[in-house]
């Protein structure tokens, strides 16, 4: 039989720790499961709006473009225009699954069409079937800028990646935009990874060829929101330390009002090093089953959170999206972040036990059953 394990089950089944300290015992394993389901609520939405994030934009960011000037009877507004094939656009970005009224196809069989972001659109005032103007700058042989001229295009639809793009992308037929801007076309890359593109990109420069990736232009946006994930990790990991300090309280206060039981068992034959792992296997029941209540409850909120909000929303009668590129909070929860937060609570929540475990060794049996 596994001695110091049958009396720290013993101990935590009975209660029998003191009033105070079984307070203390209960506020420490709460702590524990509460910062479990934050963390696991928390990071799952973060790993929400991350994938959403780069669902939006770089599964649409243009690699080949031109800045153009787009002018209507209600305005102009500058955008970004790439040239596509729209036979095989569907498969190289998100586009198509994003147009609201019109199709891809509608642009491949209008000569001088365009898509563009229904932002953009809504602010010239347009609607497919409209025509408007597209002012490009245009360069000379040598270089030098010469006097744009405006390009007469026909709206064919408008789409809505829910991203920054909406506001300033637009999409024309590369034979189009080629022809508006005098310029040879340059040929963009879609990678499955879409994380690959630095490293082909880095091949590609050494064959001499001039390439752009995503990451020069977006790169800092996604390490920021990597960054702020991180750093969510560490603030509500301090939540499980508090937590992890009550431990130490509790186990603390067992050790004292287990002075006398601790001195038979040490002689009756029990080592410093089994009394020892008493303690411990203590804390790592309260640990254990701070990890598993906080995973069994964490997960269901973090599955459900975008159906739980809106409900809260829909009782306090605001959302707290309004006004971003998101209808409702997205969730994402990853095993790889799971198996993280358990091994740092499992870390912090051992450590806990750590002092008083030691302390409860150290005791002088003799001198206890002497005096008490």
């Amino acid at each position: 039989m596994n001695v110091p394990f049958f009396v720290a089950e013993r101990y935590l089944r009975s209660g029998s720790v003191g009033g105070f300290a079984s307070v203390v015992t209960a506020v420490s394993f709460l702590g524990l499961v509460l910062g479990v389901v934050a963390l696991v609520v928390v990071v799952s939405v973060m790993n929400g709006f991350d994938r959403e994030l780069k669902t939006r934009i770089l599964g649409a960011v243009p690699h080949q473009e031109k800045q153009a000037l787009t002018v209507s009877a209600r305005g102009s507004h500058l955008i970004s225009i790439y040239g596509v094939d729209p036979q095989h656009e569907e498969i190289a970005s998100t586009l198509a699954g994003a147009m609201l009224p019109g199709t891809l196809d509608e642009l491949a069989q209008t000569e001088l069409g365009i898509v563009l972001g229904h932002s953009v659109a809504n602010k010239l005032g347009v609607i497919p079937g409209d025509s408007l103007n597209i002012i490009v700058p245009r360069l000379s042989r040598a270089g030098g800028l010469l006097k744009p001229k405006p390009v007469a295009v026909s709206l064919t639809g408008t789409f809505a990646l829910g991203s920054e793009l909406d506001y300033r992308l637009g999409v024309m037929r590369l034979e189009d935009l080629t022809g508006a801007t005098t310029e040879s076309p340059g040929l963009r890359v879609t990678f499955s990874d879409v994380f690959a593109a630095s490293r082909m990109a880095g091949e590609l420069k050494r064959k001499g060829l001039e390439v752009e990736v995503w990451t020069e232009r977006h790169g800092d946006f996604f390490e920021t929101v990597k960054m702020e994930k991180v750093m969510m990790f560490v603030l509500l990991s301090f939540v499980i330390a508090v937590a992890s300090f009550s431990i130490v309280a509790g186990l603390s206060m067992l050790v004292d009002a287990k002075r006398r039981d601790i001195a038979v068992l040490r002689t009756m034959g029990l080592t410093e090093g089994e009394v020892m792992r008493l303690f411990l296997a203590q804390g790592a029941m309260i640990t254990s089953l701070g990890i598993v209540s906080g995973i069994v409850v964490g997960l269901p909120l973090a599955w459900y959170a975008p159906d739980l909000m809106s409900m809260i929303e829909t009782l306090l009668g605001f959302s707290i999206v309004e006004g971003t590129y998101f209808d409702r909070i997205p969730t994402d929860p990853r095993a790889a972040d799971i198996a993280a937060i358990v091994a740092v609570t499992a870390v912090i929540g051992m450590a806990a036990t750590l002092y008083p475990a030691l302390r409860a060794s150290r005791l002088p049996p003799a001198q206890i059953l002497r005096y008490e």
